[in-house]
């Protein structure tokens, strides 16, 4: 038996996307080989204080709800585990979520349990968390194996100190949800549009827009207000934190998935806009070529406003291009499914 360990966020609850899903789904679908637990979300962005002080109790306390929530997690566990399953935790080196506190409680009992954790935090943001290498050792030395979604991630964590041996490198998946079944749309004018908010350079974005007045652009702005950025400029449709259901129309009436990225290892974004049959136009960076091929994307210079515009004139110029790569963006999807994943870690296990 796996039992899977994830962390509730705000931003993807309830929908088809993130880990909560993913081991809901693995649970759903192989109940003879999984059973997923979840750590609700106690430091949502709508409840959190702008206030420094008062925000900083806020988040003493959500750790301290997710401690004492993790104790029932770990009480079950302790009576249920047995000799060769393995604790899957997927929120691993994010200081927000108790995993940590999770494997350390558990091997207090059964040290022998055997740990593997998923990574998926950009390397950035691990060296603002993480800056000496022995923290990440600490972490780690009880964890079997670790999965990243990107083979740029793998390689930052070996630099830091972690065997090659112990790291594979997996993928992030996709739900049969995001499988655009109405067939590539052929609007008179080329839609883009561009999501997400991690790790994207939003300035270089707005050069883009400004670079290609012909060209409408459809930007979501998930959680952050972009408003200043935009003003203006009347070839923008500015879309707020909308609905699952929503975010989908949107992209199924696009033809580009535009990606202005400052590193990526593996994400929604990415593998959903593939799904859907969006031609991809991104940022060459990070784990981008794990998930895209010269059939389904352009690659772009990452400080270039002439390289992006470059991709996007020529998509919008040539059709049957634009076409052929939204076709086999959607085929290339078919290689994240969640079936695959958990062939992936069935033929680990064993």
């Amino acid at each position: 038996m796996i039992y899977l360990i994830s962390q509730d966020w705000s931003n993807t609850s309830n929908n088809h996307a993130g880990m909560k899903y993913l081991c809901n789904k693995l649970q759903e679908m192989y109940p003879k080989y999984y059973r997923a637990y979840s750590v609700p979300c106690f430091a949502c962005d709508e409840i959190l204080s702008k206030n420094r002080i008062v925000r900083k109790v806020q988040l003493w306390y959500a750790r301290y709800q997710a401690k004492r929530y993790s104790d029932k997690i770990v009480k079950e566990l302790l009576t249920t585990l047995k000799t060769d399953d393995v604790v899957f935790l997927t929120e691993y080196l994010e200081r927000l979520s108790p995993m940590k506190y999770i494997v350390d409680k558990i091997r207090l009992f059964k040290p022998d349990t055997i740990f593997w954790a998923i990574v998926h935090l950009v390397p950035a943001k691990l060296e603002k968390s993480f800056s000496k290498d022995s923290e990440i050792s600490r972490w780690m030395e009880n964890i079997t194996r670790v999965f990243t979604f990107g083979r740029s991630l793998s390689d930052y964590l070996c630099s830091r100190g972690l065997p090659q041996n112990k790291v594979v490198t997996s993928f992030h998946y996709v739900d049969d949800y995001y499988l655009n079944k109405t067939g590539a749309r052929n609007n008179a004018l080329v839609e883009v549009i561009a999501m997400g908010n991690q790790m994207r350079n939003q300035n270089l974005l707005c050069e883009i827009v400004r670079a290609n007045p012909n060209v409408h652009f459809t930007i979501c702005q998930g959680v952050e207000n972009m408003e200043s950025i935009f003003k203006g400029f009347d070839n923008v449709t500015l879309i707020p934190f909308v609905p699952e259901p929503e975010l989908r129309l949107y992209m199924e009436h696009s033809d580009i998935s535009l990606n202005v990225m400052q590193d990526t290892i593996g994400s929604n974004v990415i593998v959903t806009s593939l799904a859907m049959g969006l031609a991809m136009v991104c940022s060459d960076v990070g784990s981008i070529r794990d998930y895209c091929d010269e059939e389904n994307a352009i690659f772009c210079e990452n400080s270039s406003v002439e390289s992006f515009s470059k991709a996007i004139n020529l998509l919008s110029s040539n059709r049957q291009l634009l076409m052929n790569m939204k076709t086999s963006a959607q085929k290339r999807s078919l290689s994240f499914s969640i079936e695959k994943f958990h062939l992936a870690l069935m033929n680990l296990k064993c």
